[in-house]
């Protein structure tokens, strides 16, 4: 699995677990909220805290009329992360403004594909 990269806990800065913000497709649609539950999950086996709005957030917003809030909210969650780990077969435009934002502040993005 693309995940065993990381050894495991202690492998961050300072010997903590690094906080890693889950960048990848939403849209609305449930199949993809399950496949960021899955990264998320293969984030914390390898020792890191996972933070992903769609999964944060899911059944609190709605993407139809609450979109914009969503976007806000993940900004600012990627704000709190060590990483930015970009994950899924594609790039919408919400991840494209995630690495923009990402990359303008200074924090390290990883892509890992499709990774399950």
């Amino acid at each position: 699995m693309f995940f065993r990269l990381y050894p495991g806990p202690g492998h961050g800065k300072d010997g903590v677990a690094m906080i890693v913000y889950i960048c990848s497709p939403y849209q609305g649609k449930e199949e993809n909220y399950k496949k960021a539950v899955s990264y998320c999950k293969a984030a914390a086996a390898a020792g890191h805290v996972p933070i992903a709005s769609h999964v944060m957030l899911h059944g609190i917003l709605d993407e139809a009329t609450d979109r914009e809030k969503g976007l806000t909210a993940g900004l600012k969650m990627l704000e709190l992360a060590d990483e930015v780990w970009v994950c899924g077969e594609v790039i919408t435009s919400g991840m494209a403004a995630e690495i923009e934002r990402a990359e303008a502040i200074g924090k390290q993005v990883i892509f890992k594909g499709a990774i399950l």
